[in-house]
This record gives C-alpha cells, sequence and structure tokens, in this order.
C-alpha cells in the first residue's frame, strides 16, 4: 500500500507581532522568505482585525484553525488561507469557557490529537472535547497539578504558545525558553527547559527568540502551501 504521507509537507506556524514564520518540520528551518505579515499570509484576518497580537491559534484537525485574541475568535480555511465566517465572542462559540473566565482570553491552546484540546490561561487550564463541543468534567484545574513537569521547569503560568509537533513530543514556550514535552509518558525530556534563540534555527536572527504569541502545525498537500 502506498504510503499516504508521501507526498505531503508538515508545516509549523509562529505568529508574533504582525508578522509570522513557516517552518519546515522535515528540514528543520525556517522556509526561504520568512517573517511575514500576517495580513499577507491569511485573506481577510486585516479585516477582522486579526492581523498583529494574535493570542493563541488552535488547529482543529478538521482544515480549520481558530485565532483567538481577546475575548473573540475568528476561523480560517488552511486550504484557501482565508478567514472564514464572522469573528464571533469566545463565549458563543466555546461551550462552557465563560463560566469559568476562560472567555475573556485564552493565552496558549493545543490540539492534543486526541480529540482533545487544551486552553491555558494564568495558572489554569482545561481540557475540551472537540467532537462534542463541550468542556471536559472538573475542570479549570491548577496547572502545577495536571502538567507537574512545567510548574518544575517554571512553566506553570504564563505560557506564551503550545504546539503539537505530530511526533510524540509537545512543545511549550515562554519568555526566552522552551521545553519539551513527551506526550506518551506524559512528562517532560530531561535538560529543558532551554533558549529558544539556541535551538530553533533562524528564530533570533527573525526576531522570533523571545514572547512568541501563537503556534500550530498542520498537514498539507505538497503542491499549494501558503
Amino acid at each position: 500500500m502506498a504510503n499516504p504521507y508521501r507526498c505531503l509537507m508538515t508545516k509549523a506556524y509562529f505568529l508574533r507581532g504582525d508578522s509570522y514564520l513557516r517552518y519546515d518540520v522535515e528540514t528543520d528551518a525556517i522556509d526561504s522568505g520568512y517573517p511575514k505579515p500576517i495580513a499577507v499570509g491569511w485573506t481577510g484576518l486585516a479585516d477582522a482585525a486579526f492581523d498583529r497580537d494574535v493570542d493563541a491559534v488552535l488547529d482543529l484537525g478538521d482544515g480549520t484553525a481558530s485565532l483567538f485574541k481577546g475575548d473573540v475568535f475568528v476561523r480560517i480555511d488552511q486550504t484557501t488561507n482565508r478567514a472564514v465566517g464572522e469573528v464571533m465572542p469566545i463565549a458563543d462559540g466555546w461551550a462552557g469557557l465563560a463560566d469559568i473566565g476562560f472567555a475573556e482570553s485564552v493565552e496558549a491552546s493545543v490540539n492534543w490529537g486526541d480529540g482533545k484540546a487544551y486552553f491555558f490561561r494564568g495558572g489554569q487550564y482545561v481540557r475540551y472535547d472537540l467532537a462534542s463541543g463541550q468542556l471536559d468534567e472538573g475542570y479549570p484545574r491548577p496547572v502545577a497539578d495536571g502538567w507537574p513537569g512545567l510548574a518544575a521547569a517554571g512553566f506553570a503560568d504564563g505560557l506564551d504558545a503550545a504546539v503539537n509537533w505530530g511526533s510524540g513530543s509537545a512543545y511549550f514556550f515562554r519568555g526566552d525558553a522552551y521545553l519539551r514535552h513527551d506526550i506518551g509518558s506524559d512528562t517532560v525530556d530531561a535538560n529543558y527547559p532551554l533558549p529558544i534563540a539556541e535551538s530553533w534555527p533562524g528564530f533570533d536572527a527573525a526576531g522570533f527568540g523571545v514572547r512568541l504569541d501563537a503556534a500550530w502545525l498542520k498537514i498539507t498537500p505538497a503542491e499549494g502551501v501558503g
């Protein structure tokens, strides 16, 4: 049987201010020509006032992603690289988040790849079921309780971004540092955190060595990658 991923290219996206980087996972390098303005990369985000200072991005696993800014969000189509639908209050689009104070803002989010997404705000986090569109029971919880490795590394609050790398690992960013979390064992890998500038080629030169706004990973067809 043919490998279904043979013709796919895995790209990660990192936002900071009004700019973004596209990162090639296979070559472990920033693609040529980046950073670029967010307004250039996604049609309609400037009109929606999402062309700078995005708080978090959640890849929904269905070809779309949600961008969060303040108490509102908008979705993008990752095939056409366009904003789709209207800007909406988080409280209206994400059931249960308003009841626990997460509709005011989201600092980081990540699709865990098992039907669940995590949202982080301050020192707390929630787990959200993507299929049902409902908040799981028992949340929010302190990051220090649910993610002890993050707390031990000084990442218990103030997360800037998180991204599931699709390889069994996830990366968490805070200030000028990041750590790698092993999803299978639910532990932070040894010798982390590390400086972003020293470990992510080209980030420092591009001005992305400190305080990322958001990050996410998508797998797209080899042709027409935006």
